[in-house]
């Protein structure tokens, strides 16, 4: 049973209802940037090799190498 299924809001104050919201509402953005995040990081380690061979070039390397 999930933890959720064991709390009653409805026992506390309107305040206190409202500080429990808004931590959740802060520890949910949290967990949602956290997993924007390595989702990001997992496509680019999988399109790394596919790309590799697109940038591993000579053609590449004198084309960037006014950037460096």
């Amino acid at each position: 049973m999930a933890i959720a299924d064991h709390i009653d809001l409805r026992d506390l104050p309107e305040s206190a209802q409202q500080e429990v919201y808004d931590f959740y509402l802060t520890v949910r953005q949290r967990v949602l940037a956290e997993q924007a995040v390595t989702k990001v990081g997992e496509g680019a380690l999988l399109s790394e090799k596919a790309l590799a061979e697109d940038w591993d070039r000579p053609e590449e390397d004198q084309a960037w190498q006014a950037f460096q």
